[in-house]
C-alpha cells in the first residue's frame, strides 16, 4: 500500500509539473508579446524607422555633428539588417529588392555595422574587426568641392575602393531606402542614380 502511495504521488507530482511548465510557458510568451509592445515606444513598424533615417539624414546635412552621424548610422544599419526582415507590414517588394542591391552599396550598409558597433561599444570585438568594411575614418576636414564652397568640414568614410562623404552617405542612403520602400517601382533594376554616384565616390 504504501509502494502504491509513492508512485501515486510521483504521477500526481508529474502532472503539476506538467501543467505548471505549460503555464510558465504561456505566461512568458504574454509577458514577451507586453514588453515588444511597450518597448517600441511609437516606433513600431519598419516604415517608422524609415522616416526616423530621413529626419536623421537631413539633421546630417545641415551641419556636421557626430551625435547626428552616429544616429544616422546606427537607424541605417537596423532598419536594413533587422526591422525590414522583422516587420510583417514591410514593403511587398522590400526583400526582394534587398536580395538585389549592388555589390558596392551593399559594402556601404556593412559599413553601417561596423561604424554603429564601433561606437556604442568603443572597441570592435577582433572577430568583428577582421571582418569590418571600413578601412579608415577621417575626421572633419574639407575634403571636396562642396565643402570647401559651404565651408562645412565632413567625416569621410573609406570602403573599399571608395571614399564616401556624409553628404554622400545621406544621399546614397536615403535614395536606397526610398526604392525599398516604394512599391511602385519595381524590383527587378536597382536604381541608376545610385549606381552612378556610387561611381563618382571611387578613389
Amino acid at each position: 500500500m504504501h509502494s502504491e502511495d509513492h508512485v501515486w504521488n510521483e504521477v500526481l507530482m508529474r502532472i503539476f509539473l506538467s501543467i505548471f511548465f505549460v503555464y510558465l510557458t504561456v505566461m512568458t510568451n504574454k509577458s514577451n508579446n507586453f514588453l515588444n509592445k511597450q518597448l517600441n515606444y511609437g516606433i513600431e513598424t519598419s516604415y517608422d524607422m524609415f522616416l526616423k533615417l530621413l529626419y536623421e539624414g537631413h539633421k546630417v546635412g545641415e551641419n556636421y555633428h557626430p551625435y547626428d552621424c552616429f544616429n544616422f548610422f546606427v537607424t541605417a544599419w537596423h532598419l536594413f539588417n533587422d526591422w525590414l526582415d522583422k516587420d510583417p507590414q514591410r514593403p511587398k517588394f522590400a526583400l526582394e529588392k534587398k536580395g538585389r542591391t549592388h555589390s558596392e552599396m551593399l559594402d556601404l550598409l556593412y559599413a553601417f555595422r561596423d561604424l554603429s558597433n564601433g561606437s556604442k561599444h568603443m572597441l570592435l570585438k577582433k572577430s568583428a574587426f577582421k571582418k569590418r568594411k571600413v578601412a579608415k575614418v577621417f575626421s572633419p576636414i574639407i575634403g571636396d568641392w562642396r565643402a570647401f564652397f559651404t565651408n562645412t568640414p565632413q567625416i569621410y568614410i573609406w570602403v573599399g575602393e571608395s571614399i564616401y562623404s556624409m553628404w554622400d552617405i545621406r544621399y546614397l542612403t536615403t535614395h536606397y531606402f526610398s526604392w525599398l520602400f516604394d512599391d511602385s517601382i519595381s524590383p527587378q533594376k536597382f536604381p541608376n542614380v545610385i549606381v552612378d554616384h556610387l561611381k563618382r565616390c571611387t578613389i
